[in-house]
């Protein structure tokens, strides 16, 4: 089952390398992007999850982004950066909870597809650089559901998700740690039409 999600994902992400909207740029995430993965990990997470828990946005740069953990998940996960005028400006990726194993994931009894990150750089918030990434993901679903988490207190975060169709779904306590809020999104079947896929020439529209 792994080798078959993986070559839908290549050929799905084939697509996205060639998606070019004005002054963005969507592709396949690789192993050398992750030094720019990490930056954009600097600039967001200390403004983001400070205000919520010091001590946790600390752990979340140690652990979650240190260039080692970065590198595992590009080398298991599929990812999708953005760039504009060829710097790394955003990024998001795509997992199982069968694929997890830098996650205790003991509370969830089904296999998730998990859209584990989706951040953008500061400066580029708000020009819809993460609605592209968040629609290049959901290419990559090969179920109906795509999840993902928010860490409580998050409440922009929040009403990016829930604005696109997300909805709270379960809680898990963080104890000592703020808890993390499930999130899930229906999506509807599609058949996969090389002419539809990011990128194409042939296809109506692009994602916001």
């Amino acid at each position: 089952m792994a080798e078959v999600v993986d070559r839908v994902a290549d050929e799905v992400l084939d697509g996205v390398v060639a998606d070019v909207e004005g002054d963005v740029v969507l592709r396949r995430g690789t192993v050398s992007d992750v030094p720019a993965i990490r930056a954009i990990g600097e600039a967001v997470v200390p403004s983001t999850y400070g205000p919520i828990d010091a001590a946790y946005a600390r752990r979340m740069l140690d652990e979650w982004w240190s260039i080692e953990r970065l590198t595992t998940l590009v080398e298991t996960f599929p990812h999708v950066v953005a760039e504009v005028h060829g710097e790394l400006v955003g990024m998001a990726n795509l997992g199982r909870t069968s694929r997890a194993p830098h996650r205790d994931m003991g509370h969830v009894a089904d296999d998730r597809e998990i859209m584990w990150k989706l951040y953008v750089h500061p400066r580029h918030h708000g020009t819809g650089v993460g609605s592209r990434l968040l629609a290049a993901i959901e290419e990559l679903v090969e179920g109906s559901e795509l999840w993902l988490e928010v860490v409580d207190g998050n409440d922009a975060a929040v009403a990016f998700y829930r604005s696109r169709g997300f909805e709270e779904v379960e809680r898990v306590p963080g104890g000592l740690l703020p808890d993390d809020v499930w999130f899930c999104k229906q999506l509807a079947p599609r058949r996969r039409d090389p002419s539809q896929r990011p990128g194409s020439s042939q296809r109506s529209g692009s994602p916001r």
